[in-house]
């Protein structure tokens, strides 16, 4: 049969920047490589990370998402391994357009450097290379030497996010990668799981576990979001509504979207962005009813008179409200200050910790504008990570027979407390580096 083990590289103790290796003698994969979320760049172990890939045997890297924290170091990973063999670089068709839609944005940016804009043309080039590129689909199978992966889409944050079912030498591991179910995609989740394992004996599953160290943080669903950000926008203060949000989370931008579209308003978001939701709308599938984006337009000039609408596009916002997505770069000041004056509405649907000063995470550009907000202000944000109740679900779902490994959380220990049953004795909690044997 053969052994089958898994080297838990970095991940058992903080969310983010995990990268699990599984592997038998002759196959070796790592299932993310993504960047350290809040370390500090003395305390980072990127560089210990990139230097143990360049230095492995591995055919291939597959990526669940694709946020930074899973793929941020994907251009460090070599052509070629140890062995001379390509490593190829496996991530969700859509998910892979998605980061050539940002890289080609970002190669156009004026703002940057040469040096920059030349880091994102050679990054679009790794995405694009045949050699290496591995596109994967929902419930699709694919095999890389000893191992047949099936990658199952889940709901998080990022649209097209996976987790992986693995076979190889009998034996069979299960990675969650980020998911949740209280999205839009999350609906009736753990059935359609169920059905797709059809009773497959699992050996260990890996599981996230970000939410486990914030049990007391509100985690609301996508829908209530629509439904809080309509009362909200409802009020006749907040007529004119300003939005930071990840350009890329179309879950949260549609609940927004949604808002905006029942009030009679426009959607407004820069071109980048609506290539991306356009992208979605083509791939969506039978998910798109869910999201709509009806009424979602690109910033126009704000001079330019538009004749479909018989007046400029400020005018318009002015007559008929609006939503309208901003970032903390200064291209979008000449935006905010059209309605400057009109104690417009902030509403600010990230992480708080990226406000919150003082703390690993903050953002600087992020915090100033937050802070220096001449409106108004109101939080309203759901994370992209499971519940523990999701979690709990997944191990019941997946029934694992022999261990549940933790990872992308601060608080493995915590799991302990999940009402599991039989199952808590299957948890162990492996420190980084440490190899598990199937």
């Amino acid at each position: 049969m053969g052994e089958v083990k898994i080297r838990l590289h970095r991940g058992t103790h903080q969310i983010g920047g995990s990268i699990t290796e599984i592997y038998t003698e002759s196959t070796h994969i790592f299932i993310d490589f993504g960047s350290e979320l809040n370390a500090d760049p003395g305390d980072s172990t990127d560089e210990e990370m990139v230097r143990r890939i360049q230095h492995a045997k591995c055919d291939a890297v597959l990526f669940t998402h694709y946020h930074g924290d899973h793929i941020g170091l994907m251009d460090k990973i070599p052509p070629k391994d140890v062995d001379g063999k390509p490593i190829k670089l496996g991530m969700g068709k859509v998910a892979r357009e998605v980061l050539i839609n940002i890289h080609r944005t970002l190669a156009k940016n004026k703002e940057a450097s040469e040096e920059e804009r030349k880091h994102h043309r050679d990054y679009i080039g790794i995405l694009v290379d045949s050699e290496r590129k591995l596109n994967f689909y929902d419930n699709k199978p694919f095999t890389i030497g000893d191992f047949e992966i099936t990658p199952i889409m889940v709901d998080h944050s990022a649209y097209d996010a996976y987790m992986f079912v693995i076979k190889a030498c009998g034996k069979v591991i299960v990675h969650t990668g980020d998911f949740r179910t209280h999205g839009r995609l999350g609906d009736k989740f753990f059935e359609r799981l169920n059905r797709r394992l059809n009773g497959l004996p699992v050996d260990i599953l890996i599981t996230e576990g970000t939410m486990m160290s914030r049990l007391k943080e509100k985690v609301r669903s996508e829908q209530s979001m629509e439904e809080e950000a309509l009362e909200l926008l409802s009020q006749p203060d907040n007529k004119y509504a300003y939005l930071i949000c990840s350009s890329t989370n179309m879950e949260s931008l549609a609940s927004f979207a949604n808002a905006a579209m029942k009030l009679g308003r426009p959607f407004l978001v820069n071109y980048y962005v609506l290539e991306q939701i356009n992208l979605f709308k083509r791939t969506a599938g039978r998910w798109n009813k869910k999201f709509r984006f009806q009424k979602t337009y690109k910033f126009e000039n704000i001079y330019k008179y538009l004749p479909k609408l018989q007046m400029t596009q400020p005018q318009y916002m002015k007559e008929n409200g609006f939503v309208m997505l901003i970032g903390s770069s200064p291209s979008y000041r000449k935006y905010i200050n059209l309605f400057n004056k009109d104690n417009p509405l902030l509403i600010y649907s990230m992480w708080k910790n990226y406000v919150k000063k003082g703390d690993d995470a903050y953002d600087v550009k992020l915090g100033n504008l937050y802070h220096n907000w001449e409106g108004h202000i109101k939080d309203l944000h759901t994370s992209g990570h499971a519940t523990a109740y999701d979690i709990r679900n997944m191990i019941l779902t997946v029934k694992p027979e022999k261990h549940i490994i933790p990872i992308h959380t601060e608080e493995p220990d915590a799991f302990k407390k999940l009402d599991i049953g039989e199952y808590a004795g299957k948890l162990v909690m492996p420190e980084d580096g440490d190899i598990v044997e199937v």
